[in-house]
């Protein structure tokens, strides 16, 4: 009985959504990195993603976004007129982290989410976008999936699994990506 029961038990499934910062500012004045902030290009890239959230009707249980003043300006871009979760949180702990540090945030979550958005910054995004696909927590995998992750860049990752605690240990499945034209 007990086999027959596993083979029809559904699996469940956690996305993580992630999303580089728009292309920012290198020619305007700025105190520090933290304060850099988005280019033309960059603005104009912003709402060309929000165009694309809108399209296919984008929705998050969370937004996890860095709080340096390229990411926040993207997320207010991408979000102009709408919301897009439940609940945003804009920490630090996200500004220069490594996928390291990023796994261990997005192990901490609440079982209870189903999907997850961040905002963040490369490497970092690239590398957590690889540990994710990938399922491994072996770094010397030093061959990236992307050849650049780029800025605007959406990636949708589904993982089969009831557990952020998963996340990085388990193969994930590509849903969707989306770069600016």
């Amino acid at each position: 009985m007990t086999g027959e029961w596993e083979s029809e038990r559904q699996s469940s499934l956690k996305q993580i959504h992630l999303i580089r910062h728009a292309k920012s500012d290198w020619e305007t004045e700025f105190k520090s990195d933290h304060e850099r902030p988005l280019s033309d290009r960059g603005k104009k890239n912003a709402r060309a993603l929000r165009k694309y959230l809108e399209k296919i009707e984008f929705k998050t249980d969370l937004f996890l976004v860095s709080d340096s003043k390229r990411t926040l300006d993207t997320y207010k871009s991408i979000t102009k007129n709408r919301n897009l979760s439940s609940e945003m949180i804009a920490t630090e702990e996200l500004y220069e982290s490594d996928s390291e540090d990023i796994l261990v945030k997005l192990r901490e979550l609440d079982t209870r989410l189903e999907n997850v958005a961040l905002l963040g910054h490369n490497p970092g995004i690239e590398e957590i976008a690889n540990r994710l696909i990938r399922g491994t927590e072996d770094l010397s995998l030093s061959e990236s999936v992307f050849y650049k992750f780029p800025t605007s860049g959406f990636l949708s990752i589904q993982v089969e699994t009831d557990s952020w605690e998963e996340l990085g240990k388990v193969p994930g499945k590509i849903i969707r990506f989306w770069v600016p034209g």
